[in-house]
């Protein structure tokens, strides 16, 4: 699978790319939420996995944004947001799946093969 990480944190993001490569997926790590939607919407990415408290333009705008350019593109937000009413905020704004940080990597890893 093709997956955009979307991470403002360079130690997370880089964390995050180093597992999902070595889980076979291609990746593309970005580091706020303008490239976010550049790269998402022009680019053919199977996954985004995206944080939520961004640089520029925030996580659900750019779960929004991409949203309206690519309708069945999947979303998992992946954000230190965890109360609940943030993860209704979040599914509502169009993300596919909600999961907090910390995270464990297998269960990260088993939602992203769920999602694709």
């Amino acid at each position: 699978m093709k997956v955009l990480v979307v991470e403002d944190e360079p130690v997370l993001r880089e964390g995050l790319v180093d597992l999902l490569k070595g889980a076979g997926h291609a990746v593309q790590a970005v580091a706020d939420g303008v490239a976010a939607v550049n790269w998402g919407v022009q680019t053919g990415f199977d996954l985004v996995v995206l944080d939520l408290m961004l640089p520029r333009l925030d996580g659900l705008e750019v779960c929004q944004q991409l949203r309206k350019a690519r309708p069945g593109l999947p979303i998992l937000m992946l954000t230190a947001k965890g109360s609940e009413e943030d993860k209704v905020r979040g599914l509502k704004s169009g993300g596919d799946d909600y999961v907090t940080k910390p995270f464990g990597a297998r269960e990260l890893l088993a939602r992203i093969d769920a999602l694709g």
